[in-house]
């Protein structure tokens, strides 16, 4: 078991909702913001799932979105309401049992608009305890906190991995972008995916395999 005495947070898609809360603000994504509905083909490009997505509900009358469009149509009022996940106070308080407050940091990288720094900011101000609201870093480079005995935990692969080749240890949690459960057919149709269970089931292993102690939700 490694030894891990600082834990850094990714904030989109693993203490909230954004991807799903974004594609249903800008008119493409479902009401009930299920992950089952995004397009597993797109990866991690959203503006490409936005644009799959809308051909699907607009058909002809859909105008695909730039990348320019898509992100501009997000207001600091979105960035700073995404919803939170259900069992975000549940795994700060797990987080800080085993490594203590000052050893936890939220890690989260703006788009180029000036609204989503200053919405995530105010997401932290308001969904999170008090004594994270100035344990943060807002940029691109989360490897720049890697070390032997910090863990990052992200949705994007591509970031764990860097984090890792500096040194650190990562768990990628489970989102359609970065995890192709097996698919199950019945009479010929693709049974709905639980990604919520799926997240948690993958992040639950991960924070067992670091600390040894099991995580409840």
């Amino acid at each position: 078991m490694k030894r891990i005495h600082e834990v850094i947070l990714d904030l989109d898609d693993v203490l909230n909702t954004f991807c799903m809360a974004a594609l249903y603000q800008v008119g493409v994504g479902p009401v009930t913001r299920d992950y089952a509905c995004y397009p597993h083909q797109c990866g991690w490009d959203i503006v490409r799932a936005a644009n799959v997505l809308g051909d699907e509900v607009w058909g002809d009358s859909f105008c695909p979105f730039t990348t320019e469009m898509f992100w501009e149509s997000l207001s600091q009022q979105f960035w700073s309401g995404v919803p939170c996940v259900v069992y975000l106070n549940n795994l700060l308080e797990y987080l800080e049992d085993r490594v203590g407050r000052d050893n936890i940091i939220i890690a989260t990288s703006p788009t180029l608009a000036p609204a989503c720094v200053a919405g995530k900011l105010e997401w932290i101000q308001t969904f999170l305890p008090k004594w994270l609201h100035r344990q943060y870093m807002i940029g691109p480079c989360k490897d720049w906190l890697a070390g032997p005995n910090s863990l990052l935990i992200d949705d994007r692969e591509e970031n764990c991995k860097k984090f890792e080749a500096q040194g650190g240890h990562s768990l990628l949690v489970h989102k359609p972008w970065n995890h192709d459960p097996k698919v199950v057919w019945y009479r010929g149709q693709r049974q709905w995916v639980d990604w919520d269970a799926l997240t948690l089931e993958s992040l639950q292993a991960g924070l067992y395999r670091y600390f040894g102690k099991e995580f409840k939700v």
